[in-house]
């Protein structure tokens, strides 16, 4: 698939970033009213139940991954990972429920999907954000503004889901809107999610794009 169809591109200036082809065709069928998107869920069963299984190892990953922050400042590679491959497994399921790509999400974390989450793991973090329980604790309360921001946006990206289908049936692509909300959406979402887990030094921009 062309570079050039991916928003935004790579050369992205926050560490975090997600990314959708644009390009993407999908199925009219997915765009019948609520069989498309029923069947979708359906067949994503299997998804989910590897993600819970997964969710467990993120998990206690997590529980120690503040270790090589407060001694190094920096997230340790096997983190990225295990944390940032769960959070990338996550979106593509995401994205493909909402009609936003066409293939079936592989059952990896590797390249080669037209949705992605990239990790800058040259990001340096503040060692103190690495105390146990402290770091992640004032971190929490400091996303109070990145959280309004999602509350506003997820607004704005329900009401475009009442009608992306449309398109969908109609021409077999999602909506360039939906992509710049509903995937703006998820991109502040995973932004502050990584921020949050120390994945990132600086702190998320209040932008979608």
């Amino acid at each position: 698939m062309s570079e050039s169809n991916w928003a935004p591109t790579p050369g992205s200036d926050y560490p975090i970033n997600v990314r959708f082809d644009r390009s993407q065709r999908v199925s009219r069928f997915w765009g019948i009213p609520i069989l498309g998107i029923t069947i979708r869920y359906l067949l994503l069963i299997p998804h989910f139940i590897v993600l819970w299984a997964f969710g467990i190892v993120a998990g206690l990953a997590i529980m120690v991954s503040w270790i090589p922050v407060l001694f190094t400042g920096r997230y340790a590679g096997w983190a990225y990972d295990i944390v940032g491959g769960y959070l990338r497994w996550t979106t593509r399921v995401m994205a493909y429920a909402l009609c936003m790509v066409g293939p079936y999400p592989p059952f990896s974390t590797g390249p080669g999907y037209p949705v992605e989450v990239d990790f800058d793991r040259a990001s340096r973090v503040n060692q103190l954000w690495g105390f146990p329980f402290l770091g992640i604790a004032i971190r929490s309360i400091v996303l109070i503004p990145q959280m309004i921001l999602l509350w506003v946006v997820s607004i704005a990206a329900g009401f475009i889901l009442l009608f992306a289908w449309i398109p969908v049936l109609l021409n077999g692509r999602f909506p360039q809107i939906g992509y710049d909300l509903v995937g703006g959406y998820l991109r502040v979402s995973i932004r502050a999610m990584g921020w949050l887990l120390l994945m990132a030094g600086p702190y998320p921009p209040f932008r979608l794009s």
